[in-house]
């Protein structure tokens, strides 16, 4: 991977699209010591609801394979990557049983004059702005992240573009409603993201410095929603148990009571929205008896934690 926003890009599209079939991250192609960013191959027996992914659902809808550019690529790189694609498919021909013939996406953040113009490529028909096709041949196709229209369907490709249109998406994102598919996605790794910057103003780049204070309003935002959510809960749940007790100290005990209990409730939503399946029964239990202190550093560590192992230790 050539920046640790192209990771971004990588980890946020495997994560939105391996629910419709196989991702194969870093495939590798060896005629040359050169890898794929993300081969897909659909599966038409996998769930596959696809309302919130957009255009993206569109780049996916046949086998595919995807690379990322948070750098625009200029006229030799691009060629780089469709002789890399070439390379890959006579690869995939030598098979006992041949892949289907995967189409390959460029996602570019910026237009790449030259090899827009060197390749002939031009605009796929059926698409609004942004979106080219090169040659049949070539089985390569190109997305460029700043020409994409602003809608919610594009919202996640231009999660993966730079400067100005990150920074918009990223507050289209956050305003998005707490629940939304696209926000439960992407900002949970944007988050990870960040924890990737180097802590040393010294050793980051420009892009660093931009990301961290286009995302640093979102962090915050996501803690704060987490805990308000676990306090109002609390309260509602304390308020229950006080007019149960009917007396002053018991409303006291029952207030706090239900506040932890409340905190308890908005933690396992949020664990069930990043982790799914995983939390099970254990998951519910370990919340049961924990303090409320050890519930409270949950709450403040779950948006960043990329495991359940890792929220339980950190």
């Amino acid at each position: 991977m050539r920046t640790r926003y192209d990771q971004f890009g990588k980890q946020m599209v495997r994560t939105a699209i391996e629910v419709r079939g196989s991702v194969e991250t870093d495939a590798e192609v060896p005629a040359a010591p050169r890898r794929i960013d993300l081969w897909f191959v659909p599966d038409a027996t996998r769930a596959s609801p696809t309302d919130h992914l957009g255009w993206l659902g569109r780049l996916i809808d046949r086998t595919s394979t995807l690379e990322f550019c948070h750098n625009t690529p200029n006229g030799d790189e691009l060629s780089a990557y469709v002789i890399k694609h070439g390379q890959f498919r006579h690869f995939l021909s030598l098979r006992k049983t041949p892949a289907p013939v995967p189409t390959q996406w460029v996602i570019s953040s910026g237009r790449p004059d030259d090899g827009i113009e060197g390749l002939r490529f031009w605009p796929l028909p059926g698409w609004a702005s942004g979106v080219y096709e090169g040659p049949p041949l070539l089985w390569t196709r190109l997305v460029v992240v700043s020409e994409l229209p602003v809608t919610r369907e594009t919202l996640l490709l231009r999660l993966l573009g730079a400067g100005a249109v990150l920074r918009r998406a990223i507050a289209e994102l956050e305003a998005l409603e707490p629940d939304a598919a696209e926000r439960m996605l992407a900002l949970p790794i944007l988050v990870r993201l960040r924890l990737a910057v180097p802590a040393d103003p010294a050793k980051q780049t420009s892009d660093d410095q931009e990301f961290l204070m286009d995302t640093q309003d979102v962090v915050e935002a996501l803690r704060q929603e987490g805990r308000r959510e676990g306090r109002r809960e609390g309260h509602q749940e304390g308020r229950r148990e006080g007019h149960q007790e009917g007396r002053q100290e018991g409303r006291q005990e029952g207030r706090q009571e239900g506040l932890v209990e409340g905190e308890r409730k908005a933690l396992l939503r949020q664990l069930r929205r990043r982790f799914g399946a995983q939390v099970d029964s254990e998951v519910e239990r370990r919340l049961a008896v924990a303090s409320s202190e050890q519930v409270e550093h949950w709450i403040d560590q779950v948006l960043t934690a990329t495991s359940l192992a890792e929220l339980w230790t950190s």
